[in-house]
This record gives structure tokens, sequence and C-alpha cells, in this order.
């Protein structure tokens, strides 16, 4: 009802209205609870870096062998790359079920993934899959998270047991994930999104389209009209812009090393110089207790 009041109510009080409804829908969410266990995750890896590894096509130009051992965090289809195994993410991040993929489809994807994933690898997902989940079973023996995906995040500081942005992308899952934990730098890999260059062409990622599980994912049919497309643009760049800041407030930073991405708001770097730098840093992993 109140998305249908767009155009006839002042702008300013649609957006209270907006933000109105998504307070009073995470107060009525019954399974708060699955939130409350990521608060082991505060502020664990205060200090250290991590590698955000997405899809893009610029990925086949990197020596991903490099990373293993660091803390990495991929996300989508990245479990096809060749070196899984070797790099061994510590979380793998799944968007929500959207259109136009395919829900069984989508579900068929997901238990894919759940076997080529390294065993160690535990999953993010966002809370409207918590029902996919419990009913089909899926990830069994493997440590589920979720995030409350929502229009309005709680407030101005990231905390990932209340109301965290709905991404407009996979990577952007990620992020309030890797600041909660306390990572001083995070560095982007694969995060290209340069698709635009390609509109109403089939999206490119750095695996062949037939390996993908999933159908109307990346070809023809998954782009919107052009004005839709504009504004889902738009707003993908405004987030990295909103995580920019968040990121500078508490003192840490985000780095991209695609040498191939449109997010020119970040500072750039490459791969091979930053990993030749030694590590000190203490493991982060949630202590065990009972």
């Amino acid at each position: 009802m109140i998305r249908e009041a767009e155009g006839w109510v002042p702008p300013i009080l649609y957006r209270r209205l907006l933000r109105w409804s998504d307070a009073l829908s995470f107060r009525s969410y019954e399974k708060r609870g699955i939130l409350s266990k990521n608060v082991v995750l505060k502020g664990i890896c205060r200090g250290k870096r991590a590698f955000v590894l997405a899809t893009g096509p610029s990925i086949n130009q990197q020596d991903l062998q490099t990373l293993g051992g660091e803390d990495c965090y991929s996300i989508s289809n990245f479990f096809l790359h060749e070196h899984i195994g070797i790099i061994n993410p510590r979380f793998h991040f799944f968007a929500p079920y959207h259109e136009p993929l395919v829900l069984e489809n989508y579900i068929e994807w997901l238990q894919f993934a759940d076997k080529a994933l390294p065993p160690e690898t535990e999953i993010f997902l966002g809370h409207s899959t918590f029902p996919m989940v419990d009913r089909y079973r899926l990830f069994p023996g493997r440590k589920v998270h979720y995030l409350y995906l929502s229009g309005h995040p709680s407030n101005c500081d990231v905390d990932i047991t209340k109301p965290v942005l709905c991404p407009q992308s996979g990577p952007l899952m990620m992020l309030p994930v890797l600041l909660y934990m306390g990572y001083d730098t995070v560095y982007l890999l694969g995060c290209d999104h340069n698709n635009l260059k390609d509109y109403k062409k089939p999206m490119e990622h750095f695996y062949p389209s037939s390996k993908d599980v999933r159908k109307n994912a990346s070809d023809e049919n998954s782009w919107d009209d052009v004005t839709n497309t504009m504004k889902q643009a738009h707003n993908l760049f405004s987030q990295y812009d909103f995580y920019k800041k968040l990121y500078r407030q508490s003192g840490s930073r985000i780095v991209n090393l695609s040498n191939d991405s449109w997010l020119d708001m970040f500072e750039t770097n490459n791969l091979a110089e930053i990993i030749n730098r030694p590590t000190a840093y203490p493991d982060c992993r949630p202590k065990v207790t009972g």
C-alpha cells in the first residue's frame, strides 16, 4: 500500500513512510533469533585485511592461488573457480532469490554450490531465504548465517544483528559483514560492475555461461528496460559510496584490485603488490566455548 503512494505523496513524507514500514516489518519479524547469533562476529578481525571475491571477468587476469591462507569471502558463482580449494573462503554469500530466476532452479543452484564449496566454508544468506533452507534442508553440516536485508539500515553504524542495506548487487551484501568484523582493509577482486557497456547482451563473468546452473541469470533475459536499468546502476554505485563513507568513519578502507572496474570511487592497487606485503595478523576465528 505504501509503495503505491509514490507520486501523490510528498517525497519527504513518502521516504518517512517507507522507513516506518521497514522498521515495523523488522519488529514483527519472528526469526530475529537467527540474527542475534551474528554478535559473535563483532570486531573479531580488528586490524586484519580481507579479500572480497566476486565473479567479474577481470578475475581471469588475477593469480588467485596467492590468496591461500588469506581471509577470503566469496559470492554467487565464485565456487566455480578452479582454485576454490586453495582460496578456501571463510564465508560464501548468496543474494536472495529474485526474478527472472526460476525458484526451483535457484534451490538446485544452492545445492550444487554446497557440493562445490570447501567443507570449512560457512554460508551467509538473506533472511528471506531462511524458510527455503529450513524446508529443503539446505547446507547440512555447514554453519549458516543470516542478514536482515532492508531498504533502510537500522542506524548509521553497521550492526548485522539488525537491518542492513538490501544490496543492489551481491558484493554489497558482504561489505557490512566485514566492517562489523572489524577488518582494517577490504580488497575487492572481480567487482567490475561495467556490464552496462554490453546492455542487452549476455553478461560476462570469469566462467563460461554454460557453467551457470541458474536459468535467466546472465543472458539477455536478465536485463530490465533501459530506464530501470539506469536507476539500478545509480542505486548500485550510490550504495558503494554509502559503504565508502561508513568504512572511512570507522577508520577502515576499501581498495579496488580489479584492473577493469567502474568502481572509481575507491583507491586502487594490484593483487601482486598487496600479497607481497608482510602480514602479522592474529587469527580471528570465533572462539568456541562450552
